[in-house]
């Protein structure tokens, strides 16, 4: 028997976790005797009746005395055998047996489904193989005590569910925030995608610009490498050229030189026989003016006139012959030079042409250089 009253339940108690009172007779216990161990254990609920392992009844002490108080009930069944009791022998209601695992709520749930008159009526318990009695008065207290703790529970379940709300209710507020923080970031992802996705059209178009340009700088540069190597061959040409008639020139110009010196020689031999000549008529002139002197100094003067005159001859024969060299020389000169002023303006033509292709070359690159930029300034304000 186990006498512990004050206990302490979960709100998921089961019959196992109740005192319970293991008091048992066989039917052949005389009921005195019962009545003795109900008089010295008044906390006993009542007593099993059994067979071996087989329940031949239950009595509860209280419809054991109310028996017994009956008239000629204590004559009658104390000294007797308690199987004559007419609770054990032929019972109205037969025993509730539950198991022990069974929960307190559903255990004082069955009990009160009893008749009227047996609803207080002790539970047997069936705990293993072992059969005990549990106090109803037990069962109650036990589920007030259960329903207590669930009350609790749900108290406490119902504060933390209105602090959940409220969390909830703050991180509600807290996702809407998100989400218009999300919807303003995706905006301005879409935003960013949408100049990204123009910057990209730019720069394939750009590339495509470029490729062209790469195009045009290769053909470019082929026509600028063609003409270079033309302007430089043929200017290597005409430096050659020009070198060759500068040579010529300063050949030209050494014989010039030379006939210059000649003339100057003819030029001295003329002022000598001018010289002479006046000299002889002033002689000439003495020997008139003495035309009665002998004739012989005459003679001698003739023969100096004539020798005089023979030498202006030579000398006019080598001035003529000194002109036509400087004649000839001056036509080659002039060949010469006019020669050098065409290789001159061959030059400075292809020279033109190549500056022109450079400057060419110059305004596309500022045009694309300008076009980039036009283009690059939106794209960067969007970004």
């Amino acid at each position: 028997m186990n006498e512990t009253v004050n206990i302490q339940l979960s709100a998921a108690a089961t019959l196992a976790d109740l005192p319970y009172f293991s008091y048992q007779v066989s039917p052949e216990t005389i009921s005195e005797k019962v009545a003795d161990e109900f008089q010295r254990y008044p906390e006993l609920p009542g007593v099993l009746v059994v067979a071996g392992d087989r329940v031949i009844g239950m009595i509860s002490k209280v419809k054991f005395f109310e028996r017994m108080s009956k008239q000629f009930g204590r004559d009658l069944y104390l000294p007797r055998p308690i199987k004559l009791i007419p609770e054990i022998a032929a019972p109205q209601v037969p025993p509730l047996v539950l198991m022990a695992r069974t929960p307190v709520e559903e255990a004082v749930e069955q009990a009160l489904s009893r008749p009227p008159a047996f609803v207080y009526e002790p539970v047997v318990v069936r705990k293993g193989k072992q059969l005990v009695l549990v106090d109803m008065r037990l069962i109650l207290i036990a589920q007030a005590q259960v329903l207590s703790k669930k009350n609790l529970f749900i108290q406490q379940q119902h504060f933390h569910t209105q602090q959940l709300l409220e969390k909830l209710k703050v991180e509600k507020e807290r996702n809407q925030d998100y989400a218009k923080r999300l919807e303003s970031e995706l905006t301005r992802t879409q935003q960013m995608n949408e100049a990204l996705e123009q910057q990209e059209r730019s720069v394939r178009e750009q590339a495509e610009r470029i490729a062209q340009l790469n195009q045009r700088f290769v053909s470019i540069s082929q026509v600028l490498s063609q003409r270079g190597r033309k302007a430089f061959q043929q200017t290597f040409t005409g430096v050659n050229q020009i070198s060759r008639h500068t040579a010529e020139v300063y050949r030209l110009s050494e014989r010039l030189k030379q006939d210059v010196e000649i003339i100057d020689q003819a030029t001295h031999q003329i002022a000598e026989i001018t010289r002479q000549v006046k000299h002889l008529a002033v002689q000439a002139g003495l020997i008139a003016s003495r035309s009665g002197q002998q004739m012989a100094g005459f003679d001698f003067i003739s023969e100096a006139i004539n020798k005089l005159a023979n030498q202006v001859v030579f000398a006019n024969q080598q001035v003529e012959e000194m002109a036509n060299h400087f004649r000839h020389h001056i036509r080659e000169v002039v060949e010469s030079t006019a020669s050098g002023e065409k290789i001159a303006r061959s030059l400075l033509s292809q020279v033109e042409d190549t500056q022109q292709a450079i400057q060419e070359l110059q305004a596309l690159l500022d045009t694309e250089e300008a076009t980039t930029q036009t283009e690059t300034m939106p794209a960067a304000a969007v970004a």
